[in-house]
């Protein structure tokens, strides 16, 4: 089944408000087997929002259009949906005099508040209990704007309230339910499940050239590569006829994958980097400490977003200024002064630095450029030497960075984070060798 969800709003266009309602809407009808092939984001003009929906009747089955509901003379969702299947506009008494009931409370709530005698109803507000003939009213708990359902010819058509509170609330009560039955009736839905591997130091092109026969061949589950910064993520999505048999695709894919990528998928869904290494530190009771130039303290956050983060961070050293990396790291300054303070010594020496200071199992050290100045022929801007330092000795490596100056600082801390994390499983694989020995 193809969906397309409209999102209706000048304020969207402007770009005032994200549309989020667009995102949160397809996850839902995913969980039904419905599977949204397009979105589109049209103003509160009746022309175009009439050529929106029109395009959306031909090439969608199902139809989900959010905002627009209002009582307002910009709100034209409903009026505009009527025009273009040719139906007439006729009044729900019942949700008519349930907004009566609503201005009433809220009359008798006013009294005492304002100065004003009378809080009288607003008739404009009536627009609201209008539906277009052989629709379904969907009663919005939450608001004035109820939801309106109407199949026509072969395609299902859901208008919804703007707030995202609203819409939220009418598609699990009212909207999820009906339109799984309707689909069951037609021989259609099921349940449409993804599952998310992700993937750190393999660039895209790589990573379809190892899953090439996969990736081929794939029809149900079909895999997405999905580019992100400093990693990449592997959608597995799969249709069936219950959740279990999904789950089923989905894991046995997401195992063949593994076997192929090995270990450069660190986790699966919303796990982070940073959690995974977390965990791996905790579990066997080792402690890390970071010493921080360029990056100005992001690795300790990142590793501190974890909750339960005191178990194993000992805690970190921001020294921007060369007087800093001397006083608190314990740096020489004739060496910052030779090498410079962006250099694979100065960085090896913050990582020895941090370890001794916070006294932990192991460190990071890191210094770059970050620009977008500073950066000079022989260290230009995105240079960075990260360290990552134990009882075994230390590591550096020196990486040049793409992208500005945000997006190099996370960069760097990624890269960190995933050379903490393969430390680790080579003191993993040295304590395994040892015992087996």
């Amino acid at each position: 089944m193809k969906a397309e969800v409209v999102g209706v709003g000048t304020e969207l266009l402007m770009g005032q408000i994200v549309n989020t309602n667009g995102a949160e809407i397809a996850r839902m009808l995913a969980e039904i087997g419905v599977g949204v092939y397009y979105q589109s984001v049209v103003g509160d003009n009746r022309d175009r929002l009439a050529e929106a929906l029109e395009t959306a009747l031909e090439r969608a089955d199902v139809v989900v259009a959010c905002g627009g509901l209002g009582p307002t003379d910009d709100d034209l969702t409903r009026e505009t949906l009527a025009e273009v299947t040719g139906r007439s506009l006729r009044r729900n008494e019942e949700w008519a005099r349930h907004l009566e009931e609503i201005f009433e409370r809220r009359r008798k709530q006013r009294r005492g508040l304002s100065s004003e005698e009378d809080y009288p109803f607003p008739r404009n507000n009536l627009r609201q209990a209008m539906v277009p003939e052989g629709a379904v009213l969907l009663p919005n708990s939450r608001g004035t704007a109820p939801g309106i359902y109407l199949e026509h010819e072969a395609t299902i058509v859901v208008l919804l309230p703007g707030p995202p509170g609203e819409m939220r609330t009418l598609m699990r009560e009212e909207v999820l339910p009906r339109l799984a039955q309707d689909l069951s009736a037609r021989g259609e839905g099921g349940v449409l499940l993804s599952r998310v591997l992700r993937v750190i130091g393999l660039g895209e092109s790589r990573v379809a050239e190892l899953l090439e026969p996969i990736l081929s061949g794939q029809t149900n589950p079909t895999i997405a590569p999905l580019a992100h910064l400093g990693e990449m993520h592997l959608r597995i999505t799969a249709h069936a006829p219950d959740e279990e048999t999904a789950r089923r695709y989905t894991a046995d894919t997401a195992a063949e994958i593994r076997s192929i990528l090995g270990d450069a998928v660190y986790g699966e869904d919303d796990t982070t980097l940073e959690a995974v290494v977390g965990e791996v530190l905790a579990e066997r009771g080792l402690t890390v400490a970071v010493a921080e130039s360029c990056t100005g303290g992001l690795l300790g956050h990142r590793i501190t977003n974890v909750p339960g983060s005191s178990r194993y961070f000992r805690g970190g050293i921001m020294a921007y200024s060369n007087e800093l990396k001397s006083a608190l790291l314990g740096i020489e300054s004739e060496l910052i002064v030779r090498e410079g303070a962006v250099s694979e010594p100065v960085s090896r020496a913050m990582a020895r630095g941090a370890r001794e200071s916070c006294g932990s199992d192991l460190s990071v050290g890191i210094t770059g450029v970050a620009g977008p100045s500073g950066g000079t022929p022989e260290k230009p801007v995105g240079l960075t030497y990260v360290t990552v330092a134990d009882d075994q000795g230390d590591e550096c490596r020196t990486f040049q960075l793409p992208g500005d100056r945000e997006e190099m600082k996370l960069r760097t801390t990624t890269v960190a984070l995933e050379m903490l994390r393969r430390r680790l499983l080579s003191r993993a694989s040295a304590g395994r060798a040892a015992t087996t020995s």
